[in-house]
């Protein structure tokens, strides 16, 4: 995709860090950006400052949580309606945590694989087969770490979770 003009762009984990930063180029590029996140004051945060800069009309505010399949079929049903189809999928959304994995938790264990690894497979899912549909192609940027391609000591959940990103990045290519 040479021309990224009027494409449009969903971020997961959009609305601060890295993937604010990516929502923000896309806009520069002269793209249509819908940004997910969990948390709403968050959302409404990084709309308030994109809006010094960029349309309201070219961003999409959408509350979600990844770990909810149904809540990213819903996001790309909710893009579609406003800007009519996606072309490049940011599965960003993520948490840190670790601790060497016989002190982790069952609970942080699922928490952290189900955002950091889960909600991409389903991300890739939900979005991929809507991009075959339109035939006007489509990237998918998948946010993984060199803990998961270099294993870091203390890293757990974390890591293994990378690494499951950095090999299904891989395996779409």
């Amino acid at each position: 995709m040479e021309d990224v003009n009027g494409k449009v762009a969903f971020v997961t984990g959009g609305a601060s860090g890295i993937g604010l930063g990516m929502t923000r180029a896309f806009l520069k590029a002269g793209m249509r950006v819908a940004i997910g996140d969990l948390q709403k004051d968050r959302i409404e945060n990084a709309i308030a400052g994109l809006r010094t800069q960029f349309s309201e009309e070219d961003v999409l505010p959408i509350e979600l949580d990844v770990q909810e399949r149904s809540g990213l079929e819903d996001a790309a049903n909710q893009i579609e309606a406003r800007f009519g189809k996606v072309h490049v999928l940011c599965n960003n959304a993520g948490i840190g945590a670790g601790g060497p994995l016989h002190t982790v938790s069952p609970e942080l264990w699922e928490k952290v694989i189900s955002i950091n690894l889960t909600s991409v497979f389903n991300g890739i899912q939900v979005f991929v087969p809507r991009m075959q549909k339109h035939g006007e192609g489509g990237h998918i940027v998948s946010t993984a770490s060199m803990t998961g391609v270099i294993p870091i000591g203390g890293s757990g959940p974390y890591g293994v979770a990378k690494a499951g990103v950095a090999v299904m990045s891989e395996i779409l290519r």
